[in-house]
């Protein structure tokens, strides 16, 4: 049997083609690859999202715009990979009223070593040149973290200030063992 009697067999024009074309979908493949990574290394990827309780008040470095309430808006918490904390002021709408971004220090602070899964971790975030510490509270089935119909993990503002004394000491005792072992 002939090469040019088999069916299977490719010309190598057809394999030129095929070839080009695959290229040619490489290129496409790792611009859409490229294109899609590129920002998460300079921005970040969004790690967590959390909601201000409403019990909680604003952080000190986010202003309520004149006319508005605290019951009047809602801030969401974004943690990115990179390192930024970005807080979003957000009206009864869901218009964007602000976007604030504040520095996250070091890693989140925890009362109990090893940490549970389902307990909070302590944030120290200055917004502004305000250094805050924000309870970060994940999700738990039947705790009432239902807003507006949706499941979300929320977030206070810690104002209890023998609290803030423990998650400060634990922080500077935590950075002290740090150093010690270098």
């Amino acid at each position: 049997m002939y090469a040019c009697q088999r069916k299977d067999v490719v010309s190598s024009s057809e394999m030129s083609v095929m070839l080009k074309m695959l290229l040619h979908l490489k290129r496409w493949t790792i611009l859409v690859i490229a294109g899609c990574v590129f920002p998460c290394l300079l921005a970040g990827c969004l790690e967590s999202t959390f909601n201000l309780a409403s019990d909680s008040r604003l952080p000190r470095g986010l202003v309520t715009p004149s006319g508005f309430t605290r019951d009047d808006v809602s801030v969401t918490l974004d943690f990115y990979s990179s390192g930024p904390a970005q807080f979003t002021l957000r009206d009864k709408n869901g218009k964007k009223l602000a976007k604030v971004t504040g520095e996250v220090k070091g890693d989140p602070i925890y009362l109990k070593t090893p940490p549970d899964p389902l307990a909070s971790g302590y944030e120290v975030i200055v917004i502004n040149g305000v250094t805050e510490i924000m309870e970060c509270i994940p999700y738990r089935d039947n705790a009432n973290m239902v807003q507006n119909g949706k499941i979300v993990a929320l977030f206070k503002v810690v104002d209890d200030p023998a609290l803030k004394k423990v998650l400060l000491a634990g922080r500077e005792r935590t950075k002290t063992i740090a150093d010690s072992d270098r």
